[in-house]
């Protein structure tokens, strides 16, 4: 090559250069997405989904309805707090998580506030349950991905979310009630499980203890299917109920707004959360990736103390929907 041609490639080099600077600085700058202005939301349909910003929780639109919350007698696996059976009516529509809130999601959230979800958490990997240190949502014992659900996580870790979340988009974030979260889950079924009966199908729709944790952990009674999941597994890995929700039985214990009550007697007929009772403890439902059949049933319920971290516990995010104004 002579000097001349040599010449000749470095200064097309240089303007190739100059002309990608430039193009690069004449692009439009990328928006993050804008919450939902009140004429949008009023436009949305059941099964539409939206981000408020980017970053946040995927939402879906979920249709207002009524339903049977609790569990008959007769179901299999079934606990005396499931009952009375009872009808609610849940008027407007509602948004909800199409997922539980993520390692990804929650790291934004820790990142921007400087919040701190402790250095230690209940795990029992062990054989019994230890409340160990060096363990917490970055680390909940076993190893997990930016998709997978933030784990180890307490109520108020839950609530301190959300009222951040509320803070970034104007917009009112909340935990979803107890009633919200069953209607959600059952998504007009009336079954054991939203898909059916049967458990041996579960693990097409969730991550539970099933023949995958056997092999770990040989003395956990699990169902008789493989999820291919041992601990949990990322957001969309199984099948989704018929309103479009994801995990919303197995892979992590949620969080709800509720207080501890023993029993449906006096419980809202209108979705809204129950604050009356035990509120010193406080709703989780939904079953995790190391529950047993009965605990991912539609009707199960359990409670923990606000400040309680288990490596089983985390939740998913929930608000109404405005209209006008």
């Amino acid at each position: 090559m002579s000097k001349r041609e040599a010449l000749n490639m470095c200064r097309k080099s240089i303007l190739t250069a100059l002309m990608l600077v430039l193009t690069a600085a004449s692009a439009p700058a990328q928006q993050a997405p804008r919450p939902l202005s009140s004429d949008k939301e009023c436009a949305l349909r059941p099964g539409d989904t939206f981000r408020d910003c980017d970053g946040c929780p995927e939402m879906v639109v979920i249709p207002p309805g009524t339903f049977t919350m609790g569990s008959p007698a007769s179901e299999v696996g079934r606990y005396d707090d499931e009952g009375p059976q009872h009808q609610v009516t849940i008027s407007r529509p509602i948004a909800v998580g199409k997922f539980t809130v993520s390692v990804d999601e929650f790291s934004r959230f820790v990142k921007a506030t400087g919040y701190s979800a402790g250095p230690t958490c209940y795990s029992r990997l062990s054989g019994s349950w230890e409340n160990k240190r060096g363990i917490s949502w970055k680390n909940p014992d076993f190893k997990q991905g930016p998709k997978h659900p933030a784990m180890c996580l307490s109520w108020d870790d839950s609530k301190s979310y959300v009222r951040w979340l509320s803070e970034t988009t104007s917009k009112t974030y909340r935990l979803p009630t107890e009633a919200e979260w069953e209607y959600a889950v059952r998504a007009n079924s009336t079954t054991r499980y939203f898909f059916g009966r049967d458990e041996k199908n579960f693990c097409r729709y969730g991550n539970a203890a099933d023949r995958a944790t056997k092999k770990r952990f040989p003395r956990w009674t699990v169902m008789a299917c493989n999820d291919g999941s041992v601990f949990t597994a990322p957001a969309g890995t199984y099948q989704p109920n018929a309103f479009g929700l994801y995990d919303m039985v197995g892979n992590a214990w949620q969080w709800l707004e509720d207080c501890w009550n023993p029993s449906y007697a006096h419980a809202p007929s209108d979705g809204s959360a129950d604050l009356s009772g035990e509120c010193s403890r406080h709703i989780v439902r939904g079953g995790s990736w190391d529950s047993d059949e009965s605990m991912v049933r539609s009707a199960n319920r359990r409670r923990n103390f606000p400040t309680l971290r288990n490596f089983d516990d985390g939740f998913r995010v929930a608000r109404s929907l405005q209209c006008g104004g």
